[in-house]
């Protein structure tokens, strides 16, 4: 397991000053294993968010997304759980999409592929926390 970072994408102020917090992240890993790569997100009370992968390698990946009560925790930890079922995303420039509607302060997305891809392309990982 290799804990990678996410950092911000995009983000604006409101005219009413609101605090500017990122709500686009975004993190990339390098797909050359097949070990579990795992974003960390604060979702500072976000009660859903989406998380979209861009797999451009020829390697299918298995993304997984867990709710955590730590920053610090990980996925065998107590208090981490799963939220839904795993989804794929193919192999061919494929982008897979998916909305978490259960609300966690931390959230895990853990993202493994089948195995190393030619020319170890580069995945990344978006996590949207605007829209909620």
């Amino acid at each position: 397991m290799t804990v990678e970072t996410v950092g911000p994408l995009g983000s604006t102020v409101g005219s009413h000053r609101q605090a500017e917090l990122p709500n686009y992240l975004t993190g990339t890993f390098v797909i050359n294993d097949s070990d579990a790569h795992d974003f960390k997100v604060d979702a500072r009370g976000k009660g859903r968010m989406s998380v979209v992968v861009d797999n451009p390698g020829d390697q299918t990946l298995t993304v997984e997304v867990y709710g955590m009560h730590s920053i610090g925790a990980d996925v065998d930890d107590v208090g981490v759980v799963q939220i839904g079922s795993s989804f794929t995303v193919t192999d061919a420039d494929e982008i897979g999409y998916e909305t978490v509607n259960d609300p966690f302060p931390f959230y895990l997305i853990r993202v493994t592929s089948a195995g190393a891809a030619t020319a170890s392309p580069t995945c990344t990982v978006y996590v949207d926390l605007s829209a909620f």
